[in-house]
């Protein structure tokens, strides 16, 4: 039987295909976020508005503005989506991913690297275009498509070796933590939080719920109603949809497990796992959530901690003696 002798890595190589897994994950990630959020200020009336701010909350960047400033909606959406100084821009993050994959090259097929130029030029040239309403819509979608569609050919084309094993455990944490930040702040805002006018449009703000996150299908298949408790034990732990946080780490594992020295890194991984194990989804909705999520948060800091710490540092130099 013939065995082709392991490829070696470079850990700058390694690396890079780690974060160009993040950055299109959130690239693909925020497209969504925005485009799901835009669509349900369309459906509700005004007197039910939910504003733009719990965007900017999902995204961590809250801290910019006074919860009570009034922050418009091309204001949000241009930070969001074509603000070159925010690393987590759909601008920004594309620009990483096409940085990271550049550096990557030797190990990438020629058609994700011809879809990824393509996208990167796209997004270049229309991301401040798309902060207008007129044409949003179709630039998000176009962003979306084309993040899935070189996901899709790196993963039919791109061989499974230790770069694409990189490639898509970062992908799988960056969409871990999207989750549990939408859950954190739609929880927070829809979970008697609200105002009165906002009551009889609850269902469809959960379903808009999984929509940002593109669970919603699947969540449907199940056959349950879009209720706080049946939303949120069903992000955090169903195993069968690939957008749920337990299901990234599930996945995540099953590449660290083809990467060598996994051991420190999977401990933390199945130390997440179990953290989502260990609590009931309707105890969390009273009063617990936020910092439940926190915990989880924390935890896959702690898993990325380590798997820099052990793939992409350079080892200490030994001392002269």
């Amino acid at each position: 039987m013939y065995e082709a002798p392991p490829p070696l890595l470079l850990s700058r190589v390694a690396e890079s295909a780690y974060w160009a897994g993040r950055y299109l994950e959130r690239a693909e990630g925020t497209a969504r976020l925005v485009r799901a959020h835009a669509d349900l200020t369309i459906d509700l009336p005004s007197e039910a508005a939910v504003g733009w701010w719990p965007l900017l909350a999902v995204t961590g960047a809250d801290d910019l503005y006074d919860q009570h400033e009034m922050v418009g909606e091309e204001q949000v959406v241009s930070y969001l989506v074509a603000d070159e100084d925010n690393h987590s821009s759909v601008r920004s993050s594309m620009a990483a991913v096409h940085r990271n994959l550049r550096i990557t090259r030797s190990v990438m097929p020629l058609e994700a690297a011809e879809v990824l130029i393509e996208l990167h030029h796209h997004v270049r040239d229309f991301a401040t275009g798309a902060v207008h309403r007129r044409r949003r819509n179709e630039f998000l979608t176009r962003v979306i498509r084309g993040c899935q569609t070189l996901s899709g050919i790196l993963a039919e084309t791109m061989c499974h070796d230790d770069a694409f094993c990189f490639f898509t455990v970062g992908r799988q944490l960056e969409r871990a933590d999207l989750t549990t930040r939408v859950l954190d702040v739609h929880s927070g805002l829809l979970n008697g939080h609200t105002n009165e006018a906002l009551t009889p449009y609850l269902d469809l703000c959960w379903a808009t719920t999984l929509r940002s996150v593109s669970a919603l299908q699947a969540f449907r298949r199940r056959g349950q109603p879009a209720s706080p408790t049946t939303t949120l034990s069903f992000l955090l732990r169903d195993p069968k949809c690939p957008r749920t946080v337990g299901s990234c780490l599930i996945e995540a594992s099953r590449w660290l497990l083809e990467i060598p020295r996994h051991d420190k890194a999977m401990a933390s991984c199945a130390a997440v796992e179990t953290l989502l194990q260990s609590v009931d989804a309707a105890e969390l909705l009273d009063g617990r959530l936020h910092d439940f999520i926190d915990e989880v948060q924390l935890a896959l800091s702690d898993l990325h901690d380590e798997i820099e710490s052990t793939w992409f540092e350079p080892a200490s130099a030994p001392v002269a003696g």
